[in-house]
């Protein structure tokens, strides 16, 4: 841009109208516009209001303008160009080179850089790319945390390009990155260590505050999820188990032995590995059972020895020996009596003991209240050990443990604050206001009662009033804003939102550039949730298409809905729901009439063979009717069509071997298989006595062995009638299938699996899966659920109904767990068949079920294919 002072503008001064258009339209013709605006707004003082001055100012001033505009851009390009340009980046910024010769065509700075580019890339071409193949796997190695690896790509590139910055600037990133880390993972060891060491001699709590620190360093690290997971519960029994552990030993040397009985019951059900409970527990079984021996007089020595006891004021020792007597011998009033007087007595110290337990929580809250927090947990602990099922002081330990944390959040926000009115005084010092006031902004964020960041941004502001730094400023954010508006007509919508961010650097307290980059996000907001939709749909029609494919119609149909639910108007769901059911009805047709026909066949095949030919014929022309155009049904009707005229003449010979197998069979003791050659002599000569005779004698001796049978069957219905009166559903329904075995015409077993089958369905609490989902051979599937209510816990069923997609039998591997891991899981056999089978597995009797709060459920197939419709957990109560 050129400039003319006003002397010189004078010193050239046009002396009339003439001279001043002369010298202007001279100027203008060789487009030194300055001075033939000059000349122009001479000539209209000269001549006021002249037409022919006035056009030509006009397009003057409309070329200047153009000009300016171009060149603003044209700085614009080259700036982003020459930073390429020194990263390497030689393909991008060849491209920005070129865009800026478009904006001013001929620019020789612009030609020169091409230049250099297509001369180091000829040159240079291998080089270029091992620098940028070592930069890539610099990257790559840092982000993996491969630090040594990483410097060792970046001083390669380094040494193929001395003089960029950017490889030695990578280097310094990595060795900082690498010491930090390599100091992490010591504090990390050492943690783990210690944890460990506390692990050995099963201290839980304090192994467990190791492995928490070790987590905040590393959060990521299996290993210390998988302790925190692990031990988590156990410091928590730990706790509990070890003060009730404590009073059933006092209540079992004061010989309370019921008393103590309760107590060491509740340990060993908190932790049932320990052996201890179960020992002392025995060994109170045996105190009472020598107790008893000798009543009276055993009697007499626990009420004489309590008496002496409470006459020395041994108050708990002799409530145990009155306990005891009381246990030898209930219905006595005297040990009743005396335990009376002794629970009045430590009513009266329990009331004393509230007392002073008040005032020690009472200190404790003026410790907390006082802000001395370390000291008022000490206090709050200790009286957790006096009454640890008093959950005021652990309510007021979780609100400790939140003000320390808010405690060290202020000192963080502190540190922060400070690091930004430095970092803010420095730029503010240095002359970078706008940057300044960022920083300031931020502190002021952090803090906002705090008057200093609020008075150095009004010094800031104070400073630009200043015209000629107003006017920079102002000239700046104009060409940023006219930059974004020509990218967001040219839908660039993240270059159009990063010239408006800069407008706003440049005047953070301008609407205009947020208001449109709010206008950009809600754009872009928009296309994504849109683009969202579209991905969410094309799943599920991919889904359904893979399902289509391998004839699933069940979950094709349910993924093609699903994805009209994403997607009402989807057409291509739309088509593909109806070409699935149509499918689908269409199998199930062919299915239906294909099971017809292979029985059929196969029972005539059997028939045939077993040359019973007029029951074979039937069973054929059954098959024919299934399967028209099968030739198989036909060829074998002509053929026993034949056999029966050749047979006409053996009729007595085929009579005769039916009688010989059948008494061969009847003699064996085989009467079910005589039975049936009995049968098929009858319908060779039915006029014959013989073969009813023999067949009445058959059926009566099978009805003997049914007898036997039925016995069977009788107690096997009554251990799964046992089962389903215990509600111990999973077990009931494998006797009544068992017993279905042995007697499948009796209804009564299928009739109380459908009967259990529907209660669990009846009494469902959540669904896992409720849709019919695919699950692959070894691929695993989690879903998740809400943790079930701990009160129903241990009554849990899960009913699951599956289908077999394969013709081979496999298993299915389920697994449970919670936020902190798997607790558990179990296997069922799926059969080989195409049928939906129900399956009812009790849980409520799996320890990590009832006792964790699980809330997601793995499915894993091993080889093989299954449908899941349902996945259901219900309850027994």
């Amino acid at each position: 841009m050129v400039t003319v002072s006003a002397g010189q503008l004078y010193a050239q001064q046009a002396k009339t109208y003439d001279e001043a258009i002369r010298l202007a339209d001279k100027n203008y013709a060789e487009n030194n516009l300055l001075d033939a605006k000059a000349y122009y707004q001479m000539a209209l003082k000269y001549k006021a209001g002249d037409a022919y001055a006035r056009e030509k100012m006009t397009e003057v001033v409309g070329k200047m303008k153009a000009s300016m505009g171009k060149e603003d851009e044209y700085y614009d390009i080259i700036d982003l160009a020459d930073v390429l340009y020194d990263e390497m980046a030689l393909d991008k910024a060849k491209e920005l080179y070129r865009k800026a010769l478009g904006v001013i065509p001929g620019d020789e700075y612009a030609k020169d850089q091409i230049a250099k580019i297509d001369k180091i890339q000829s040159e240079q071409k291998e080089k270029l790319s091992a620098f940028n193949l070592a930069m890539e796997t610099g990257n790559k190695l840092l982000a993996e945390n491969k630090f040594d690896e990483a410097i060792s790509s970046f001083s390669d590139a380094s040494v193929l390009f001395p003089k960029q910055p950017f490889p030695r600037e990578q280097i310094e990133l990595a060795a900082k990155m690498k010491d930090e880390y390599e100091a992490n993972m010591v504090k990390f060891e050492e943690q783990m260590d210690e944890a460990g060491r506390y692990l050995l001699i099963k201290n839980y709590a304090v192994a467990l505050e190791h492995y928490e620190n070790a987590y905040n360093i590393f959060p990521q690290n299996e290993e210390v999820n998988a302790r925190i997971a692990e031990i988590k519960p156990k410091a928590d029994n730990q706790r509990k188990y070890n003060n009730i552990v404590e009073a059933a030993d006092e209540l079992y040397i004061g010989k309370d032995f019921m008393g103590a009985m309760a107590k060491y019951q509740q340990a060993a059900a908190i932790w049932p590995e320990n052996s201890y409970p179960h020992d002392m527990m025995g060994k109170i079984d045996d105190q009472l059972a020598l107790q008893r021996k000798d009543l009276d007089k055993n009697y007499q020595i626990s009420v004489h020895k309590a008496d002496s006891l409470l006459a020395l004021e041994e108050y708990t020792a002799a409530q145990g020996q009155y306990n005891l007597a009381l246990t030898l011998k209930p219905g006595e009033s005297y040990p009743k009596n005396k335990l009376a007087e002794i629970d009045a007595h430590f009513a009266a110290q329990q009331k004393e003991f509230e007392a002073n337990y008040s005032h020690m929580l009472a200190k404790a809250d003026s410790l907390f209240d006082a802000k001395q927090y370390m000291t008022a947990r000490e206090q709050y602990e200790f009286a957790l050990t006096i009454k640890p099922e008093d959950t005021y002081p652990q309510k007021k330990l979780k609100d400790i443990e939140q003000e320390l944390a808010l405690i060290a959040e202020r000192e963080k926000q502190d540190k922060e604050y400070n690091d930004l009115i430095a970092e803010a005084d420095q730029l503010f010092s240095s002359g970078h206001y706008d940057l300044a006031v960022s920083k300031y902004k931020q502190a002021q964020a952090l803090k906002s009662l705090d008057d200093y960041p609020k008075q150095r941004i009004e010094d800031i502001q104070q400073i630009l009033l200043n015209a000629a730094q107003q006017k920079e400023i102002d000239e700046r954010y104009g060409n940023q804003v006219l930059l974004a508006a020509r990218l967001f007509n040219e839908d660039k919508l993240q270059d159009a939102k990063d010239a408006y961010a800069n407008a706003l650097e440049i005047k953070p307290y301008e609407l205009l550039p947020k208001q449109q980059i709010e206008k950009i996000d809600s754009i872009v907001d928009m296309r994504a949730r849109q683009a969202e939709i579209d991905a969410a749909y094309q799943v599920q029609l991919n889904k359904g298409d893979s399902l289509l494919n391998i004839q699933a119609y069940e979950g094709a149909i349910a993924a093609y809905e699903a994805a009209l639910v994403v997607k009402p108007s989807g057409k291509e769901a739309q088509a593909n729901v109806a070409k699935a059911r149509k499918q689908k009805t269409e199998l199930e047709h062919q299915i239906a009439q294909q099971k017809i026909y292979d029985e059929a066949v196969s029972k005539g095949d059997m028939l045939f063979e077993s040359k019973s030919y007029e029951l074979a014929k039937v069973e054929f022309e059954k098959a024919k009717m299934a399967r028209p155009g099968e030739s198989y049904p036909q060829e074998k009707i002509r053929e026993i069509d034949n056999i029966l005229v050749q047979l006409a003449a053996e009729q007595q010979q085929r009579y005769d071997e039916a009688i010989m197998k059948a008494d061969e069979y009847f003699t064996q003791g085989n009467h079910r298989d005589a039975l049936i050659e009995y049968k098929t002599a009858r319908s060779i000569k039915p006029d014959e006595k013989y073969p009813p005779a023999k067949i009445a004698e058959c059926e009566k001796i099978i009805e003997e062995e049914m007898k036997v049978i039925r016995e069977q069957y009788d107690v096997v219905i009554t251990e799964a009638d046992n089962m389903y009166n215990s509600k111990i559903y999973d077990k009931a329904i494998q006797s009544y299938k068992k017993a279905h075995g042995m007697i499948p015409d009796e209804t009564y077993a299928a009739d109380m699996i459908a009967k259990i089958t529907k209660y669990l369905e009846d009494n469902a609490i959540t669904d896992i899966v409720n849709e019919a989902v695919v699950v692959h051979s070894e691929e695993e599937q989690k879903f998740t659920f809400d943790p079930i209510p701990v009160k129903v816990r241990k009554s849990n069923y899960v009913l699951i109904k599956a289908k077999n997609m394969g013709n081979k039998p496999f298993k299915i591997i389920f697994t449970y767990g919670s936020d902190s891991g798997k607790n558990g899981g179990f296997p069922i056999q799926i059969p080989a068949n195409t049928e939906m089978n129900d399956f009812i597995i009790r849980v409520g009797n799996q320890y990590k079920w009832f006792a964790e709060d699980n809330n997601w459920l793995s499915i894993y197939p091993q080889n093989g294919d299954i449908e899941i419709e349902v996945v259901r957990i219900t309850t027994s109560n």
